[in-house]
């Protein structure tokens, strides 16, 4: 069975590496290394230091380390010690209607050289619990004309945290804004025609409140675009049809409302 997009470019291959490596800092050992639990000393002066505790005796006192060092305090300075519990973690939301609206650049290597295109878009969903989330989206891309793109998405979060990685994948079909392309000096051009959009990405979410959170992502985005161009002959003049595939990386900023 043939496969029905182009086979991928070498700049597209790059986008896969690139996207992988940026995946593996994701799982454990990367940024989810952030969500490990963590303890609190409380000290009698009100000071509060959050950290890893990693000895605490009569004699020696209480040692706790963290990324600013690691600090020793006397038993008789330390007030309580207890599990570090984030507000913002215990107040996200399990299930309901979300927002997630978005600008995005998409970078990669084309005709006229290397432009990044702009993408905005904004989806509205259901988020079925803290992992899974599902929703529709449309917005505005431009590459060498103004496009609607109109797509479903589905967002999987990795455990439920303050910092969450995640992995999405987006799927839908992109409409032209412009009737026409410009191909002369005059504006004459030929008829354009929108196509299939494909975009895994992977990301974090960063809780701000219970309601809304920063997203920040990288992915590869493919879009297929066609346009009728004017062939002027001898005999007869007639129109032909130039598919484009444009395979680029996006870098995209987010906020989600809950």
């Amino acid at each position: 069975m043939r496969w029905p997009f182009p086979k991928p470019s070498h700049q597209c291959l790059r986008f896969l590496v690139v996207l992988s490596l940026f995946a593996g800092l994701l799982l454990p050992g990367g940024a989810a290394a952030q969500n490990r639990k963590k303890d609190a000393v409380y000290l009698k002066s009100g000071d509060v230091v959050i950290g890893k505790i990693d000895n605490y005796d009569s004699l020696a006192g209480v040692v706790i380390s963290n990324d600013c060092g690691i600090w020793n305090y006397r038993i008789n300075e330390v007030d309580r010690i207890q599990k570090y519990s984030d507000d913002r973690k215990s107040k996200l939301k399990p299930r309901g209607y979300y927002n997630i609206s978005s600008v995005a650049l998409l970078l990669g290597e084309g005709a006229d050289g290397f432009i990044p295109y702009p993408s905005i878009t904004t989806v509205n969903g259901y988020q079925w619990n803290q992992q899974i989330f599902a929703g529709i989206g449309l917005g505005y891309e431009f590459y060498e004309w103004s496009n609607l793109p109109l797509f479903a998405e589905v967002k999987f979060m990795l455990e439920p945290d303050v910092v969450t990685p995640f992995f999405s994948f987006k799927t839908g079909y992109s409409f032209p804004l412009s009737k026409n392309k410009e191909m002369d000096w005059y504006g004459n051009g030929g008829k354009t025609f929108g196509g299939v959009l494909l975009s895994p990405e992977a990301g974090i979410k960063i809780s701000l409140s219970g309601k809304s959170a920063l997203l920040l992502g990288i992915g590869y985005h493919y879009q297929e675009l066609s346009y009728e161009e004017p062939v002027y002959g001898w005999m007869q003049n007639y129109e032909k049809k130039v598919f484009v595939h444009y395979n680029r990386i996006s870098l995209r900023i987010g906020f989600m409302f809950q």
